[in-house]
């Protein structure tokens, strides 16, 4: 992996798990890697995901691919991913 791409994977640990350290230092830190629209697209990205694997999440909407890529109903997904989707797991150690 290169630079850009620790810098872009550490960008969305830190926006799913540690928003409150996005501050304009580390945003300047960003930039070495990413142009604005850059930055911008990726947390459009990100937000859309991470809001609509919640909002699956609370209707207990799972994956509909099992690990293999095999099309999977409701019920064996459960089965394979266990009662809550991976997506809420954080919220679980918390």
């Amino acid at each position: 992996m290169d630079d850009k791409e620790k810098a872009i994977l550490n960008h969305i640990d830190l926006v799913m798990t540690d928003p409150d350290a996005l501050d304009s230092d580390y945003y300047d830190g960003l930039r070495q890697y990413l142009s604005d629209d850059e930055i911008t697209q990726l947390g459009i990205f990100l937000c859309f995901n991470a809001g609509y694997h919640t909002f699956f999440g609370t209707l207990k909407f799972y994956p509909m691919y099992s690990p293999d890529g095999r099309i999977v109903d409701q019920e064996e997904s459960e089965r394979l991913y266990g009662a809550a989707p991976s997506s809420l797991q954080y919220k679980a150690a918390e």
